[in-house]
């Protein structure tokens, strides 16, 4: 499960991993931009860490 929290209201949000970020709070109505991701997954994401993005931008091993 993803977890989400509205900024506007407090409430915890949460949706099954797959499901994209609630468009409005269900609570208080509180548009996505005030909806923050609480539990951020696994490390690593698309790029895998080291080594991403252009080389001017790499820091050396």
């Amino acid at each position: 499960m993803k977890r989400f929290q509205c900024g506007n209201c407090g409430q915890i949000i949460e949706v099954p991993q797959g499901t994209p970020k609630p468009i409005n709070c269900p609570r208080c109505g509180a548009p996505a931009m005030m909806i923050h991701r609480l539990n951020k997954g696994p490390p690593g994401g698309r790029r895998g860490g080291r080594g991403g993005g252009p080389p001017w931008q790499r820091t050396p091993p």
